[in-house]
């Protein structure tokens, strides 16, 4: 085999190209489905289980991602790989032994990880796209030199025989969310997935989702995959409707929970938030494995100390939504009058952030700053309106000075068009 170069972690940040063979689409419970879900397997191939979590696929016209193990890949098996490389399914990379990968030098993960991606090549005439680490156990090592995302997911158990098809199926319908991963097992006579996947398939299609691949999740979220991240889930980024109402922080901080300077690094103004009700929502600016999160601070009386995760983060942004936090007041029995402090910190390990702004939805009655053209929408023709105007080719309306005005003087300048275009960039547009 011709083994292919692993890289550092840079390259991880790039969605490498897909080109499935020709295959019939997934099975559609709408016309345009809003709704997509990953069923991803782990610890195949075989001839068994395998096939026949193949089958149901086959019988709904669905598609999943598989993570294989090398040493379960022989001239058998390899006829089941092809089988669900043909039908659509993607193919990926669970090691080659199964081991606990951080406790190995760097030349060891990258012999595992090139012994599956060489024999699937083989196989299909494509690498391998994604890789699950096993246990789910990962070092910065295994970062920079693993050239694949991360993928993680979540699980029901369904490696344990006492977890019955029932609570397997169950467990996943209650979890499925737009976006989500699923991680479940294909090892040979894990009959009870099967026999869940006969409830958990139909019912999801019934409910509206769409099962893709990897890849097309990554796609159909509007997310290209990064670096040092493991991913559980790809959510679509929740605030494209929403403006800058306050900018909270500039900068640059880095630490991890620990550090005290995150006392007064990102505080958020608690009659603020209050008064916006559950109209608003945090964005987070940050570099780190792991993102902020919201902390909600009483130290007078009964103690309160709790935390909000994201609905959003990518490793660059997050987002914390209103109603996360109005439910964390609600649980804790307080309102925000009876809070010390409101902060922004990392959840897990060292983050850097480099901004957070309280950002309010958009009132289809009320102005769109940035909207230069006042057409209702903010995209690249706001930013040739504006480039026209200060180029002195096109006049802009009272209102449309207004909207065109972002930064915080007297006059619509060059700040505003850097402002405009980083706005832009920030919501994919």
């Amino acid at each position: 085999m011709k083994h292919r170069k692993l890289i550092g972690a840079a390259a991880a940040c790039a969605l490498m190209a897909s080109s499935l063979p020709a295959a019939a689409q997934p099975l559609q419970a709408a016309e345009t489905p809003d709704k997509v879900i990953a069923l991803t397997f782990d610890d195949g191939p075989n001839t068994t289980t395998t096939n026949e979590i193949l089958d149901l696929l086959e019988e709904y016209n669905a598609v999943a991602s598989f993570f294989l193990i090398g040493d379960n890949i022989n001239a058998e098996s390899a006829v089941t790989v092809k089988r669900a490389y043909d039908m659509g399914c993607e193919i990926n990379n669970h090691s080659k032994t199964h081991s606990n990968m951080p406790s190995m030098t760097a030349e060891e993960m990258q012999a595992e990880i090139a012994y599956v991606d060489d024999y699937v090549y083989e196989i299909t005439g494509e690498y391998t796209k994604f890789f699950r680490p096993p246990f789910i156990d990962t070092n910065q090592t295994m970062f920079e030199v693993i050239d694949q995302p991360f993928i993680g997911g979540f699980g029901c158990y369904d490696y344990m025989e006492n977890v019955t098809a029932e609570d397997r199926a169950n467990a996943v319908l209650d979890a499925a969310k737009d976006g989500l991963i699923v991680l479940l097992h294909d090892a040979a006579g894990n009959d009870q997935t099967v026999e869940a996947l006969k409830t958990i398939i139909p019912e999801l299609i019934a409910d509206g989702y769409e099962f893709v691949t990897l890849t097309e999740l990554f796609e159909r979220q509007g997310e290209t995959p990064k670096g040092n991240l493991l991913y559980n889930e790809v959510a679509k980024y929740p605030c494209a409707d929403y403006s800058l109402h306050t900018e909270v922080f500039s900068g640059e901080a880095t630490g991890d929970p620990s550090w005290a300077g995150w006392s007064d690094t990102a505080v958020l103004d608690r009659e603020l938030l209050a008064e916006l009700g559950d109209s608003y929502a945090i964005e987070v600016e940050y570099e780190g494995s792991f993102p902020p999160q919201a902390v909600l601070q009483k130290w007078s009386g009964e103690t309160v100390w709790q935390t909000i995760q994201p609905a959003y983060s990518n490793g660059e942004r997050a987002c914390i939504m209103a109603q996360d936090i109005l439910n964390a007041l609600e649980a804790c029995g307080v309102d925000y009058a009876d809070l010390d402090r409101m902060t922004i910190t990392p959840s897990n390990g060292s983050i850097t952030m480099t901004r957070a702004a309280i950002l309010t939805k958009t009132d289809a009655d009320t102005p769109l700053a940035g909207d230069v053209n006042a057409d209702g929408k903010l995209d690249v023709k706001d930013v040739i309106l504006l480039q026209k105007y200060l180029l002195g080719l096109e006049e802009l309306t009272q209102q449309q000075a207004e909207n065109a005005a972002l930064h915080p003087d007297d006059a619509v300048n060059a700040y505003d068009l850097a402002i405009l275009k980083k706005m832009l960039t920030q919501n994919g547009k």
